[in-house]
Order: structure tokens, then sequence, then C-alpha cells
């Protein structure tokens, strides 16, 4: 079982802001995305919010975070986002193919 651990953003250091705002801003576009039904947007969004993720993101065991990913569930998924923002923990064992 692979875990996924998230570094949350450090509020306190420099450019942490900007970070953040980077983070929410993302999340204001898969929002966006969701209540205009707009499923090409929704899917831009997607993207932009699991590349952030990577960003954030190492396994326990040393294997690739996007394979982590594969087998993480949506819940999962909007967890590690939490993390990031520290409005979270590490998302519980998922499955890991590798």
């Amino acid at each position: 079982m692979t875990k996924i651990i998230v570094t949350p953003i450090d509020l306190s250091a420099p450019g942490s802001y900007r970070k953040r705002k980077e983070v929410l801003g993302v999340a204001a576009a898969f929002q966006a995305a969701q209540a205009s039904s707009n499923v090409a947007e929704l899917i831009v969004a997607m993207e932009q919010i699991e590349a952030m993720v990577l960003g954030y993101a190492e396994t326990d065991d040393g294997s690739p975070v996007s394979v982590a990913l594969e087998d993480a569930s949506a819940d999962d998924f909007d967890a590690l986002l939490l993390a990031i923002l520290g409005n979270g923990e590490t998302v519980p064992n998922v499955t890991s193919t590798s």
C-alpha cells in the first residue's frame, strides 16, 4: 500500500501568499467549470490541480506520485488539495501498482 504524503504550504515562508493564491485560483477554476457544466474546462482545471499536487506530494515507498494517484479515489484527491493548504491530513493508504 502506497501512502501519498503532502507537504503543506508553509504560510510563514516567503512567497507563501503567491503559492496559496495559485492553489486557490486553480480550485476556483475547477468550481467554476463544475458550476457551468463545461466538461472541457473541468478537465483542464483537474489537470492543473493534479500538476500542482505533484509538486507538493511524495510517496512513502518512493514510487511515482502519478502512479499512486491513478489508484486514489476522488475523495482522496480532494483531501490532498486541502492538505496542500494546510487544512487536512495526508491521504489514507491507496493501492499502487508499482
